[in-house]
C-alpha cells in the first residue's frame, strides 16, 4: 500500500533555536516490484494530486509484475550516457582495471554517438552494422571493428543483466574474420637473425634511455620467456629465482594479461647471465630490473637495433618484426624444438591451443623439408638394378616369392608347421638331419660355423643382425608344440 507524507527537517532561527519544519512537497512511498523493494518519489504540493499519483504508480507496478506494462519504463526514460557511467563503474567494481574499463567505455560510447542513439529504445542492430561498415570504409581494420562491436554488445548484455532492459538488441551480431584483413602481420626471427641481433645490440651504444647491456638482457629475456613488453617492464629483482636448479621468473597478477601470477621457467644459460648481471647492478629486491624501459617506445627502440644488425623490419611478404615479434619467436622456437602442442600452449600461457599454433607459430618451407626427411624411403621400382629393393624384401620376408633350397627363411615362420613348402624341409628335425650330412657343417665348430655364403650367394642381401644367427638350427620344440605336431614322414 502506498503512503504519502511530508518530510520533516530542523533548522535554526535567528535566535539560534532549533525549529522543526515540514517540506512543502508531499512524498510517495510504494512497493515497486515483486521483490518487495520500495521506492520514494517526490509528489506535489497538493495532497490530493499526490495521492492520485501514488495510486497510479502503485497500479503500474502491479501491471509490470503481471507483465502487462513495461517494467523497464524508468530506465528507458534515462539517457544512455547515464547508463554508460553506471556500466563503467560496474566494470571497475567487478575487478577490471581502470584502464581497461575506460577503453571499453570509450568504444561503446563511440558506437552510441556514431549511431545517434539517445535512449535504450533507440539501439538498433542494423544501425550498429551500418556505423561499423562506414568506419571500415574509412580505414578501420576488421580487428578494430570487432573490438568496437564487442564493447557495445557487452554494454547491452549488462543492461539486460542489470534489469534495465528486457534483452540485448545486439545479441545476434557477429564479428568478421580478422584474418582476411591483417594490417600488421608479424613474423618470428630466424636463428641467424636472433644471433645477429643479440651480438650487435651488445656492442651498440646507449639509446632510448637504455644501455647496450640493458637492451641485450631485455631482448634475451623476451625471446627466452615470451613475456610481453608490459610484463617485462614490471619485473623486479625479487621476480627472479635464478639460484636453484629450476630457474624461473614470476609476473605478478597485477601485470599479467590473465590477472594471475605467472611463473615462467628460464633456460639455464640465460638464468646465469641474469644472475651475473643482477650481481653487477647491486639492485634492491623491489627495484625494477628494466627501470629505464619505456614500453611505449619499445617498437622504435627495437627497429633501431634491427637496422644496426642489418635485419629488415618488413620482409618481402609484408610481415614485420616489432617488439611483440620476440614473443612470436619464443613460441615458434618452442614448437620447432619438438614440444607437444599442449606444452607449447602452457609455456605460451594461452587459453586456446589454436592461438598458440595458428597465430604465434611461424614455420618455413625448411621446417617442412626437415619433417619430410623423417618419412621412410620407398623402393625405386623403375630402377634397372633392383638389388637394393630385393635385399630389403629379403630382410623383411615380404617379397612374396616361393622359398628355394637354402634360401633365407624369416624367423617368424620357423615354428610353424607349413613354414617351408618344399619337400626337402618337411619338419624341423628333417632340416637338422640334412644339415648334418653337409660336409661343410662341423658340429664342434664355433657359433658361426654355418657360413653366411651358404644362405645366399650375395652376402650384402642380409642385414647385420642376420649374420649372427645360426641359420638352419631350430630351437627345441616346447612340449605343448610337440603334442600338436605331426610326426615326420
Amino acid at each position: 500500500m502506498a503512503s504519502i507524507f511530508r518530510q520533516q527537517y530542523t533548522v535554526k532561527d535567528a535566535d539560534g533555536k532549533t525549529i522543526r519544519k515540514q517540506s512543502k512537497f508531499w512524498y510517495i512511498d510504494y512497493k515497486a516490484g515483486r521483490d518487495g523493494q520500495r521506492k520514494r518519489v517526490k509528489g506535489f504540493k497538493d495532497k490530493t494530486a499526490t495521492a492520485q499519483l501514488a495510486a497510479k504508480l502503485e497500479r503500474e507496478a502491479e501491471l509490470a509484475d503481471a507483465g502487462i506494462v513495461d517494467r523497464f519504463k524508468e530506465h528507458r526514460l534515462r539517457p544512455l550516457s547515464e547508463h554508460l557511467k553506471d556500466f563503467k563503474a560496474s566494470l571497475v567494481n567487478k575487478g577490471t582495471t581502470a584502464k581497461h574499463a575506460e577503453l571499453v567505455h570509450n568504444r561503446a560510447k563511440a558506437v552510441i554517438e556514431g549511431s545517434t542513439f539517445v535512449y535504450i529504445s533507440d539501439v538498433s542492430a542494423s544501425r550498429v552494422q551500418g556505423y561499423l561498415a562506414e568506419r571500415r570504409r574509412d580505414g578501420l581494420g576488421i580487428r578494430s571493428s570487432n573490438f568496437y562491436l564487442q564493447a557495445i554488445k557487452q554494454f547491452c548484455r549488462w543492461l539486460a543483466a542489470d534489469k534495465r532492459a528486457a534483452e540485448s538488441p545486439l545479441a545476434y551480431l557477429r564479428g568478421q574474420n580478422p584474418n582476411t584483413d591483417i594490417r600488421h602481420a608479424r613474423r618470428a626471427l630466424t636463428a641467424d637473425e636472433l644471433d645477429r641481433l643479440i651480438k650487435s645490440t651488445a656492442t651498440g651504444e646507449k639509446h632510448s634511455g637504455m644501455t647496450a647491456k640493458e637492451r641485450t638482457m631485455l631482448y634475451s629475456l623476451a625471446v627466452c620467456s615470451g613475456f610481453r613488453a608490459g610484463e617485462l617492464a614490471s619485473l623486479t629483482r625479487s621476480s627472479f629465482n635464478v639460484s636453484d636448479s629450476e630457474p624461473s621468473v614470476t609476473v605478478l597478477a597485477a601485470y599479467s594479461k590473465h590477472r594471475r601470477d605467472d611463473v615462467q621457467l628460464l633456460p639455464l644459460d640465460v638464468a646465469k647471465r641474469l644472475a651475473d648481471w643482477q650481481a653487477e647492478m647491486k639492485a634492491k629486491p623491489d627495484e625494477k630490473v628494466f627501470g629505464s624501459f619505456d614500453k611505449s617506445k619499445a617498437a622504435k627502440m627495437l627497429q633501431r637495433d634491427l637496422k644496426r644488425a642489418e635485419i629488415e623490419y618488413r620482409d618481402d611478404s609484408g610481415k614485420v618484426v616489432d617488439f611483440h615479434s620476440l614473443r612470436h619467436t619464443y613460441i615458434t622456437n618452442i614448437v620447432k624444438g619438438g614440444a607437444s602442442p599442449k606444452v607449447a600452449q602452457n609455456l605460451a600461457r594461452h587459453s586456446s591451443i589454436a592461438l598458440t599454433m595458428d597465430t604465434y607459430t611461424h614455420l618455413s618451407l625448411y621446417d617442412g623439408r626437415a619433417a619430410l626427411a623423417s618419412l621412410p624411403e620407398l623402393p625405386d621400382v623403375d630402377a634397372p638394378d633392383a638389388q637394393g629393393n630385393k635385399a630389403a624384401a629379403l630382410r623383411t620376408g615380404t617379397d612374396d616369392l616361393p622359398l628355394a633350397d637354402g634360401a633365407y627363411k624369416p624367423a617368424y615362420k620357423k615354428l610353424t608347421k607349413n613354414a617351408y613348402p618344399d619337400n626337402n624341409w618337411t619338419s624341423s628335425f628333417g632340416k637338422i638331419d640334412a644339415l648334418a650330412k653337409d660336409t661343410r657343417y662341423e658340429p664342434g665348430g664355433s657359433d658361426k660355423s654355418l657360413s653366411v655364403v651358404e644362405l645366399d650367394t650375395q652376402t650384402n642381401h642380409l642385414s647385420p643382425s642376420d649374420t649372427t644367427e645360426q641359420e638352419g638350427f631350430e630351437p627345441p620344440l616346447p612340449e605343448r608344440v610337440k603334442r600338436f605336431s605331426r610326426p615326420s614322414p
